[in-house]
């Protein structure tokens, strides 16, 4: 059988290797729970950069609306002076053919 100074040094024994073990066992969690706050912390500010981006380009995207709205009727104008000079160009060509049918008409009459 053990004496009781034994029992007291493997009790003791014990106690600190129980001890180490739950200190570093703390010291893993608590490791983990630092990098998990670090990890927040970059993805917080992550957000908030993406928050304060997609805000500038909601502001320019309303500006550029503004700005399209802005130039709507001068759109509007050129469709329209298009469309004109589309119907300028048939008449042109219309007007060239029928130059040309009375040329042909002249040059048969002076040969005669």
């Amino acid at each position: 059988k053990e004496s009781p100074d034994e029992l007291t040094n493997v009790s003791h024994e014990l106690f600190d290797k129980l001890s180490s073990y739950l200190e570093t066992e703390l010291g893993g969690t608590r490791d983990t729970y630092g990098l998990l706050e670090d990890l927040n912390k970059i993805a917080t500010d992550q957000y908030a950069d993406l928050s304060h981006s997609a805000s500038q380009i909601k502001d320019s995207l309303r500006d550029l609306d503004v700005k399209y709205k802005l130039l709507l009727p001068y759109l509007e104008q050129l469709t329209q002076l298009d469309i004109s000079v589309a119907a300028m160009e048939q008449a042109t060509l219309r007007l060239d053919a029928y130059t040309k049918v009375l040329e042909s008409k002249f040059k048969k009459l002076e040969k005669r």
